[in-house]
């Protein structure tokens, strides 16, 4: 399990700082998160218990079910000067995959898996479509060989805890048989970025967990850092 967090972790830092490598796409819903990608959802669906965040050192406290099983690891500040935090949740869409993981030999993505990283804004007085434009183009020129495709890369109509958030939709192709599907939601806070990475290895899994990410988005909020309002 740490194995595979680890990976994911080395991954995402990848992708936020300009040197994430290795991945493919298809259609995948808009934002993610409008009335009408939800609504869809029998009613009946069994609702899970929920965990608190409190996000002391992130920034950002949220609610999370229950099944999502949380890391929270250090870095190098070092090396990564401008990362002030990080969090990853493994999906787990069945209780009786969880047991198993940790004696899991698959060198791919074992789990859905959702990460939060905050970090220094890297140009004062960038706009959020400003920085979507930039880390768009990053995104095309690391996948650029891994059949990238866009499906969605807009702002969203809803906030976080007041803040305009923008959401970008793709997936890539690492080998014949080895896809992933991503999505990233950006959000600028004072000289403070957060980005909110969610992947899967399969479309299945990946609109599957849309639901309970849109409520967890909806119960986020900023802490501690009240001298960027």
């Amino acid at each position: 399990m740490l194995r595979n967090y680890c990976l994911f972790v080395f991954l995402l830092v990848g992708t936020s700082l300009a040197f994430f490598s290795l991945q493919q796409t298809f259609h995948m819903p808009g934002t993610g998160f409008s009335s009408n990608s939800t609504s869809s959802i029998s009613s009946s669906t069994p609702r899970t218990s929920h965990e608190t965040f409190d996000g002391i050192d992130l920034g950002i406290a949220f609610q999370y079910p229950s099944n999502w099983v949380k890391f929270e690891g250090g870095f190098d500040p070092n090396v990564l000067k401008d990362f002030e935090g990080v969090v990853s949740f493994d999906i787990f869409n069945d209780p009786l995959n969880q047991a198993n993981a940790a004696s899991s030999e698959d060198s791919g993505l074992v789990h859905p898996n959702l990460s939060i990283v905050s970090l220094k804004t890297p140009y004062h007085n960038l706009s959020l479509g400003q920085y979507a434009e930039s880390r768009t183009f990053d995104i095309r020129q690391l996948f650029s060989d891994y059949d990238l495709n866009i499906t969605a890369n807009s702002q969203s109509n809803e906030t976080i805890d007041g803040y305009p958030y923008w959401v970008l939709n793709y997936s890539f192709t690492i080998d014949d048989k080895t896809q992933r599907y991503e999505m990233i939601i950006m959000v600028i806070r004072g000289e403070k970025v957060y980005e909110i990475s969610y992947i899967a290895d399969s479309y299945e899994d990946y609109v599957k967990n849309l639901q309970e990410i849109g409520e967890m988005i909806k119960t986020a909020y900023f802490v501690d850092l009240s001298n960027q309002r």
